[in-house]
């Protein structure tokens, strides 16, 4: 089945301008939702509890994405990456790392030294922080691990804080939805792609996901009215530049703006209303 997603990945995609009802300004920011992207983090490292805190001082930030790892001792852990290269001051992968010892890597030097204390937390600590806050969006990545496991993991650590309802797991991988959704049916689960399959809507029924995170490029009327009469829920993701938030903010249709400055999300909707 993910293969056939797979191999439309260069399909070319053009945003609709005819159609277009008038809607009113005053309704944009109600029916386009800021997703802070891995927390605030344009302006603070990805998937740290600094740009989680940050994303959480913006009142108007109604929702956080997130990615998770297992560690070594099978804990959940938020890095995006399934190594440690890129974000940590570590080597080799997550998965053979326990949870204390991510925990006490250099996770936001590379951004600024200001973050040096930044460490890899753990599922657990960033919901405890977002309980009560902020909706989640926590997509499940599993480089190297047990999907089942995984999925397991995840599920009983929303289920410790009581969160069910306040959170959303998505993945790439169907598999993984698949496991959780067998592990614990009531879970709000959704699928993550890439491009646009004419067959998506029925591929999320097929899963009994009702929530698509998708790639903004792909986001047009037909998908948003098919996604909107199957009761599915639409994220866009990454919307970073000014003028595609812009565009995006006029569509009529309600979803998600998922992005990495949930500032310039603000600045757009205040020069709409």
């Amino acid at each position: 089945m993910w293969r056939i997603i797979k191999g439309l990945r260069n399909v070319a995609f053009r945003f609709p301008t005819k159609g277009m009802s008038n809607l009113d300004k005053s309704t944009y920011a109600s029916i386009h939702p800021c997703v802070a992207h891995r927390g605030f983090s344009g302006s603070a490292p990805e998937n740290t509890l600094a740009a989680f805190k940050l994303a959480l001082s913006q009142p108007f930030v109604q929702w956080m994405e997130l990615d998770v790892h297992l560690s070594s001792d099978d804990i959940p852990v938020v890095i995006h990456d399934g190594t440690l290269k890129r974000t940590t001051n570590g080597q080799g992968e997550v998965r053979e790392k326990t949870a204390e010892e991510l925990g006490s890597l250099d996770a936001g030097s590379w951004f600024h030294p200001s973050f040096a204390a930044e460490g890899v937390p753990t599922l657990a600590k960033v919901l405890a922080l977002t309980a009560g806050k902020c909706r989640m969006n926590v997509e499940l990545k599993g480089s190297n691990a047990d999907w089942g496991l995984l999925a397991r993991q995840a599920v009983d650590v929303i289920r410790s804080l009581q969160l069910e309802q306040d959170t959303v797991i998505t993945s790439f991988h169907p598999d993984i939805l698949i496991a959780v959704r067998n592990y614990f049916p009531a879970m709000n689960i959704g699928l993550i792609a890439e491009d646009r399959p004419p067959n998506l809507v029925s591929i999320l029924k097929e899963l009994g996901a009702y929530y698509l995170s998708i790639d903004f490029r792909y986001l047009n009327a037909q998908l948003l009215k098919e996604t909107a009469e199957a009761g599915i829920s639409v994220m866009a993701w990454t919307v970073n530049s000014k003028g595609d938030l812009r565009r995006l903010a006029k569509r009529p249709e309600p979803f998600q703006l998922c992005t990495n400055y949930p500032d310039r999300w603000h600045a757009v909707m205040k020069e709409e209303s």
